[in-house]
């Protein structure tokens, strides 16, 4: 079924917890400006994706920190193995999203923090250290990027709207490999982007739609809380157990999109 977004959550308590993901943040921005890359200091997992030893370092400290402020919530995160406690708080983290651009020098890979209560995303904070920019949200507070309010609504496209997609290969490897094809037919301005950038661009209303395929939690869960705060619509389509099929932005541009791509709403069925 699709989610029905009711968190039991106060300000004070979303005052709180963001202040303290911001301290999260901050942490990773320290250790990246610590952490010299080079051939020795970066691995390939079975996936093919990248790890480098920033990405291990961030996780661990995170986790430590959370574990001395939070030591009762639960934990999910790209490097290391889930940490359950039956908490009804859950810690998502992604230390390095877009490793392969951060070892290749490009600024445009971000730090991931996200929380959920009883499975609904109620803070997300992207981060990017070498452009400055951080885009955040927490429940019932609204959106910022910087400190500035941001706020997603429709408007009047000149042309077509900019659609941000995640790479090619997702697709092909989440068994849908034309849908690349049928995006890039009806969207003409389509964009590529294959870490976080493309969620900050939409959350802070510069693209109208970003579509992310075959993804982790951890990728989209502090994507999601941010849209709900910005007014943003976000959709999440059939797939594979674990996986994550997303479309946020514009509301009427989602719905155009999610459209195109003809996968059935989480809970409804294909049409």
């Amino acid at each position: 079924m699709r989610p029905v977004f009711q968190p039991r959550i106060g300000e004070a308590d979303s005052r709180r917890f963001l202040r303290f993901a911001f301290s999260l943040a901050d942490l990773a921005r320290r250790l990246l400006a610590e952490t010299p890359i080079g051939e020795a200091d970066i691995a390939v997992k079975a996936d093919g994706s990248y790890v480098s030893v920033a990405d291990q370092r961030i996780e661990a400290a995170w986790r430590e920190a959370i574990a001395g402020q939070f030591g009762d919530h639960d934990l999910v995160g790209e490097e290391y193995p889930a940490e359950g406690r039956g908490s009804a708080w859950e810690w998502v983290l992604d230390p390095i999203d877009g490793t392969d651009n951060f070892v290749h020098g490009m600024a445009t890979f971000g730090t991931l923090v996200a929380l959920r209560h009883e499975g609904v995303p109620v803070l997300g904070v992207i981060d990017h250290p070498r452009l400055d920019l951080r885009v955040s949200a927490a429940h019932g507070l609204g959106a910022s990027c910087n400190g500035r309010d941001v706020r997603v609504a429709d408007r009047q496209e000149s042309g077509t709207p900019i659609v941000i997609a995640t790479a090619p290969e997702n697709f092909t490897k989440g068994g849908r490999p034309e849908l690349f094809g049928r995006l890039a037919a009806a969207h003409p301005n389509l964009r590529v982007y294959r870490d976080c950038y493309a969620h900050s661009v939409v959350l802070q209303g510069q693209g109208a739609v970003a579509v992310d395929w075959h993804a982790q939690l951890w990728d989209v869960c502090a994507a999601w809380a941010i849209a709900r705060e910005a007014g943003a619509a976000f959709e999440r389509l059939d797939g594979p157990p674990g996986r994550y099929r997303v479309v946020f932005g514009r509301p009427a541009a989602v719905a155009a999109v999610t459209d195109l791509l003809g996968i059935a709403r989480e809970g409804e069925e294909e049409g």
